[in-house]
């Protein structure tokens, strides 16, 4: 396991200026992006802020890490309110089906967040307003390398068991049950050093999580499908 994103003294110098401010053709790609994605969903809803979060807003960022891009809104503002999870949640991942958008070899993965109910992150930067709503700080942390190594092995388990069996419902309860964890870790003061949220990106770097969401869409298909009579 390599843990090197507890080492870097800098922000991800692709994203970021010396004086920690986003570099203006960054900017503006993401704001491009997240018009684009906006006329996607389709539905009218208040755009309250734009901003980015995860580990290229922070210190231990590494070469396999992604760019969140989120879109705030107030979900209570709308008449889908109820579904808007859902709907939101569905919509960014045929968005990212059909295009694969990066930002100097950094894939940009997109949301649309509750204002009321923001993620946890040790940086957050406004896109909408160009400055820091949170800034990282370098803080050194001494991961329980020998739990993330049970952990990541017991999910992996978990997967291959899924894939065996090739029940949709196993497998699609078994994605729940991962992003769960990991949304849980999030919320413990580690935040995006949390053991879980370790134990997520080691399976994301192993592959494992995409083997996982690419058995729940093959089995997915294969149920709204008629197979040609013998």
């Amino acid at each position: 396991m390599n843990f090197q994103e507890f080492a870097n003294q800098t922000l991800n110098p692709k994203l970021w200026e010396a004086r920690q401010r986003l570099k203006p053709e960054v900017r503006g790609a993401l704001l491009r992006i997240a018009k684009d994605f906006y006329d996607y969903v389709d539905i009218d809803f208040p755009l309250l802020d734009i901003v980015i979060t995860g580990s290229n807003v922070n210190y231990n960022y590494t070469k396999e890490s992604d760019l969140d891009l989120h879109l705030i809104t107030d979900y209570n503002k709308l008449d889908c309110r109820d579904e808007a999870e859902e709907l939101f949640d569905t919509k960014r991942h045929l968005y990212e089906r059909d295009n694969k958008i990066e930002i100097y070899g950094i894939p940009v993965t997109l949301f649309v967040e509750n204002v009321h109910t923001p993620g946890t992150s040790a940086g957050l930067y406004s896109v909408k307003t160009d400055q820091w709503l949170k800034k990282p700080e370098i803080i050194k942390h001494s991961p329980n390398t020998k739990l993330i190594k049970e952990l990541t092995l017991a999910w992996m388990t978990i997967i291959d068991h899924a894939d065996q069996l090739k029940d949709l419902d196993t497998a699609e309860t078994a994605l729940q049950l991962l992003r769960l964890f990991r949304k849980l870790g999030l919320q413990e003061p580690q935040g995006e050093f949390a053991t879980a949220n370790l134990v997520y990106k080691e399976l994301r770097q192993n592959n494992k999580l995409k083997q996982l969401q690419d058995l729940v869409q093959k089995l997915h298909d294969e149920w709204l499908s008629v197979n040609e009579a013998r």
